[in-house]
């Protein structure tokens, strides 16, 4: 009889706790609230990602090229130490313009050299985030063609780098850069292009305004800061947020992630478990839990409420899958 019980007792709480996932997926989405990030190069020297996630870092960015024939010599050791310790992370590219204006092939010789180096990460399900120009160096107005503005070279210059990302890794980089430039330097299309704000003027929770976007209006990601202090990185470091849930952070992936935690071929209360447990990849962290919410797929009625049940529905459909649960066990 006590055998009976201690069935009994596990099986409760293994159904309670699918219940509990169940009513996580059916509750109403938190408002808008800021993740934080940062992003980083060799001058944060060793990074303890470890303790960066543990403050409470969810995404970075970390510099991968720089021109041509430039790699940073932290990106390898950041982008695996980032990942292994559950940051989603992206590369980014430092454009550099300025350097052979008049060479109409330059925008493609660094959009190569960048995916040569980027392109081993983006060849199955991880953590990391697409990647980024970062555009913050303007070519002088008298090297550029006769005729061709500032304004007009540099949004070729984009538009150029971009179609090479694209053609080879299937998806085009985010656009990093200030207000002076978002607003003065980029032609109307340019817009087409996710961005990453940089201005300092301001603390979250205040934003800038959306005229400071320029020809985006709005921003996806916003470097608020260039002295920052994170626990595990010695010195300022900037400092990054992005606006909205794990699970639209987790869009930005260039390779979605998978739910199907057990391996099973879906996503469904099992996986759940699996999380619950600490049994996946990041340990059961919040990001991999946003992630099981917004790929739920199974065929439960009460996913369909489109509520939380209240508390006497809870105890009686917990009852009822613990019956259910028992009596396949003896079947």
């Amino acid at each position: 009889m006590s055998h009976f019980y201690s069935k009994l007792a596990a099986l409760f709480h293994r159904r309670m706790i699918f219940m509990l996932g169940v009513a996580l997926v059916t509750q109403t989405p938190l408002a808008a609230q800021f993740i934080q990030g940062i992003d980083v190069s060799h001058w944060q020297g060793n990074i303890n990602w470890a303790s960066v996630k543990n403050a409470g870092v969810e995404f970075a960015f970390t510099k991968a090229t720089e021109g041509v024939d430039f790699i940073d010599v932290r990106y390898s050791q950041n982008m695996a130490g980032a990942s292994a310790a559950g940051v989603m992370i992206g590369p980014y590219h430092f454009a550099r313009p300025d350097s052979f204006e008049n060479d109409p092939l330059d925008a493609a010789n660094e959009a190569n050299d960048f995916v040569d180096a980027i392109q081993a990460y983006y060849q199955s399900p991880g953590l990391f985030l697409r990647p980024v120009l970062d555009v913050e160096r303007l070519p002088d107005a008298h090297q550029i063609p006769i005729g061709t503005t500032q304004k007009s070279f540099l949004s070729q210059w984009i538009r150029n780098f971009n179609a090479v990302v694209e053609t080879r890794l299937g998806f085009t980089a985010m656009i990093y850069s200030n207000s002076n430039y978002a607003i003065n330097y980029f032609e109307s299309d340019i817009a087409q292009y996710d961005f990453w704000l940089a201005n300092w003027n301001y603390t979250p929770p205040s934003t800038p305004p959306s005229s400071l976007s320029g020809v985006w209006n709005d921003w996806d990601f916003w470097q608020w800061t260039d002295s920052w202090s994170v626990p595990g990185i010695a010195g300022p470091v900037d400092g990054d947020v992005f606006e909205g849930s794990m699970a639209d952070l987790m869009q930005f992936l260039a390779v979605p992630a998978s739910a199907d935690f057990d391996g099973d071929g879906d996503v469904d209360g099992h996986d759940f478990l699996e999380w619950q447990r600490g049994e996946t990849t990041e340990s059961g962290s919040a990001g991999e839990l946003a992630l099981w919410q917004e790929q739920y797929g199974g065929s439960s009625p009460l996913i369909a409420t489109k509520s939380v049940p209240e508390a006497p529905s809870i105890l009686l459909v917990s009852i009822a899958w613990v019956l259910y649960g028992y009596k396949r066990n003896r079947a």
